[in-house]
């Protein structure tokens, strides 16, 4: 078979190394292109799973509200009037059809935890029982606040991390010691470790979860709550969820529908398709950017193509005088133009990739083991890889296109009278 014909291959090596300095270069372009595209991409890719990471299983069809003062006078109430949300308000949430799940959300405060002489500084949240359904957090120990932890108000708790560890050292399971804060004694029923980050209202590792009714007697806030945490049907769009909960809401305290300044809210779908959004459009100026430096090798590759032609002007002359069909001249221009730009393109992405895994190794130590943070990969796909060395190989061969024809161009007779 011709493709193994070791004459054929050592004629394109020696074409080739003929124009050395000038291969070099071309191959220096092609390397450079795939190697920045290479590395582009994985830095995006890595963003995109980093962000992806810090939702965790964050349920994307959620909504927060807080209230804020009313912007429009209703049925008597004034206008700028103050209101706060209630337990009562979660309740009805939580009946609506649209709504999967609904919780409390209550801020304690910074406090100090101890435990035998040991101490720990930390923040305090009251959460109800479906907040652990909305926003997951990994449990390294025991189990999340349940429902008969609110209705007894039991002086229970759920410590992050590095409160388990600044008061257990050890690393033994702490769920049933009890722990100190706020002149009150409570115990623990579990360990949470930080899953995701994208909906959270203290620093988890440090964070002490309590029932929200126990916080609520704590501090004296009545049956009052600082935000309404809510996780709505899959097949719901959040727009319906988060206006479902507004005339639930408004309707218990005497605000009217269309008040748009009562009520602050977050839509974590709108936000997701925001940054979702960004991230393809990153994507998308990677792959222009990085084609660009691609194409600009596989010029220089056309170019060196032509001069090599030129230069063996007579020596085409001569083949075709001696019978050389136009398929086998295309043939040889076309090898040359392909071993050029793969071996190139094979030496670029390698490289790429090591440098992506160099920056995988740095990153697992420094951030997921260092500072026990997210495992994210920096690696593109294989078949990215794959698909960005088919675009360099499919460019090289149209690369040589130009050269070939100009090769078929060439009249046996002019070319052998060349000089």
């Amino acid at each position: 078979m011709r493709f193994f014909d070791i004459d054929r291959w050592n004629e394109i090596w020696q074409t080739i190394s003929r124009n050395r300095k000038r291969s070099v270069m071309t191959a220096l372009g092609v390397f450079w292109g795939i190697f920045m595209l290479t590395v582009m991409l994985g830095a995006g890719m890595g963003l995109g799973r980093l962000f992806r990471a810090q939702l965790g299983d964050l349920s994307t069809n959620t909504v927060l509200m807080q209230p804020q003062q009313t912007g429009i006078p209703y049925k008597g109430m004034p206008k700028n009037r103050w209101w706060r949300m209630n337990n009562g308000d979660v309740e009805a949430v939580r009946q609506l059809p649209e709504v999967l799940y609904a919780s409390a959300v209550y801020w304690g405060g910074s406090t100090n935890a101890s435990s035998n002489e040991r101490k720990s500084e930390c923040s305090m949240m009251g959460y109800s029982p479906d907040y652990q359904k909305i926003n997951p957090q990994r449990l390294l120990f025991g189990r999340f606040i349940n429902d008969m932890d609110m209705t007894r108000k039991r002086k229970v708790c759920v410590i992050g991390t590095q409160v388990f560890k600044d008061l257990f050292p050890g690393g033994e399971d702490p769920t049933g010691k009890i722990v100190k804060m706020n002149n009150s004694y409570y115990t623990v029923v579990g360990v949470i470790r930080k899953l995701s980050t994208a909906m959270s209202f203290s620093d988890i590792e440090r964070t002490v979860i309590v029932p929200v009714s126990l916080a609520q007697q704590m501090y004296g806030g009545g049956d009052q709550i600082h935000m309404l945490a809510v996780a709505g049907r899959d097949d719901t769009p959040s727009s319906r969820v988060e206006q479902a909960c507004r005339e639930a809401i408004f309707a218990r305290h005497i605000i009217a529908p269309n008040d748009e300044m009562a009520i602050w809210t977050m839509a974590t779908a709108e936000m997701f398709d925001k940054v979702m959004g960004l991230f393809r459009g990153i994507a998308l100026l990677t792959w222009v950017v990085g084609l660009g430096t691609l194409l600009a090798g596989i010029v220089g590759v056309s170019n060196i193509m032509l001069v090599l032609v030129k230069e063996r002007t007579q020596e085409i002359g001569i083949r075709r005088a001696l019978g050389a069909p136009p398929r086998a001249i295309i043939a040889q221009i076309l090898s040359e133009s392909f071993v050029l730009t793969f071996i190139a393109g094979v030496l670029g992405l390698s490289a790429a990739v090591g440098v992506l895994s160099a920056a995988d190794s740095i990153y697992y130590r420094m951030v997921t083991v260092g500072q026990e943070g997210m495992a994210v990969s920096w690696m593109i796909s294989f078949g990215t890889g794959i698909l960005a060395l088919t675009i360099l190989v499919g460019g090289s061969l149209l690369a040589g296109v130009i050269p070939a024809v100009r090769a078929l161009s060439i009249k046996a007779v002019d070319a052998i009278r060349e000089e």
